[in-house]
C-alpha cells in the first residue's frame, strides 16, 4: 500500500469507529439511564450562540495531523492515539450515560435569520444529547494540538490558539458540562503521553507551511459550504 493509501485507510478506519460508535450509542442508549453532571459553574456560564462557530472547528481540527505530520511511523502512532481516545470514550458513554437534555438552550428565543441560529439547530438536531463524559469533542481537538506541538512548536502554538475557543465553546453552546471538558482534555493528554510522545520525533517530522496552508483552506471551504447551505434555506434537521 502506498503512503497516501495507508494514511487514508488509517484515517477512515478511526473515523468509522468514532462516528459509527458515537451515533450508535447516542441513538441506542436509554435516556432514562443518563444522569446530569451539572454544577453551579455550568449554571453561571452564559449561553453564547455565536460560539457555535468555534464549536464546529473540531470537525476539521481532528484532521490536523494529516496536514502537519510528515513522519509515517509517527503518524501511525498518532492514529493509535486517536483510536485509544475513541475506544475509552465509547466505553464511558456505554457505562455511564450523561445527558445534556436539561442543559441545552431554548433555541426558539433566537433569531432564525441568523447563521449562528441555523448552526445551533443543526448541532442540536444531529448531535445526540448524550455521549458527554468525557468530551470526545474536546479530546480529539486536544490530541491534535499536542501532536502539532510535538512535530513543530510553531504549529503547536497555532493549534492551541484554535483549541482555546473550542474548549470554551463546548460549555457556551450548552452541549457539555465543565467536567466533560476536563475529562476529555485529560484523556487526550494521557493517550498522547503514553502512545505518541515517546515515539522518536525526527527533525523533519513536520510538513512545511504548505501543510497548514492546506488545512486553513479546508476550514475555509467547510465554513463557506455551511454558509451556502444556510443561504439556500437548507433544514437538514427537518427530515
Amino acid at each position: 500500500m502506498s503512503r497516501r493509501g495507508e494514511r487514508i485507510a488509517l484515517a477512515l478506519s478511526v473515523g468509522l469507529v468514532f462516528f459509527g460508535g458515537y451515533f450508535a450509542i447516542g441513538l441506542g442508549v436509554d435516556p432514562a439511564r443518563a444522569r446530569s453532571l451539572g454544577t453551579p459553574l455550568d449554571d453561571a456560564i452564559p449561553f453564547v450562540p455565536v460560539s457555535v462557530v468555534a464549536y464546529a472547528l473540531v470537525y476539521t481540527m481532528m484532521t490536523l495531523p494529516i496536514f502537519v505530520v510528515r513522519c509515517e511511523p509517527l503518524f501511525r502512532r498518532v492514529a493509535l492515539g486517536y483510536l485509544a481516545v475513541v475506544i475509552v470514550s465509547l466505553g464511558w458513554f456505554l457505562a455511564m450515560p450523561v445527558t445534556s437534555a436539561g442543559l441545552r438552550a431554548d433555541l426558539t428565543t433566537l433569531d432564525p435569520a441568523r447563521f449562528t441560529s441555523w448552526g445551533l439547530r443543526l448541532l442540536y438536531a444531529w448531535d445526540p444529547p448524550l455521549n458527554l463524559f468525557p468530551s470526545a469533542h474536546l479530546a480529539v481537538a486536544t490530541l491534535a494540538a499536542l501532536v502539532a506541538w510535538q512535530v513543530r512548536r510553531a504549529y503547536g502554538v497555532l493549534a492551541f490558539g484554535m483549541l482555546l475557543p473550542v474548549a470554551l465553546s463546548i460549555s457556551t453552546v450548552k452541549q457539555h458540562y465543565v467536567v466533560d471538558g476536563v475529562a476529555g482534555a485529560a484523556l487526550a493528554a494521557a493517550c498522547w503521553a503514553v502512545l505518541v510522545r515517546p515515539h522518536r520525533t525526527p527533525a523533519d517530522a513536520a510538513y512545511g507551511w504548505a501543510g497548514p496552508a492546506a488545512f486553513v483552506l479546508l476550514n475555509a471551504l467547510v465554513y463557506w459550504g455551511l454558509y451556502l447551505a444556510f443561504l439556500a434555506g437548507t433544514t437538514p434537521w427537518a427530515s
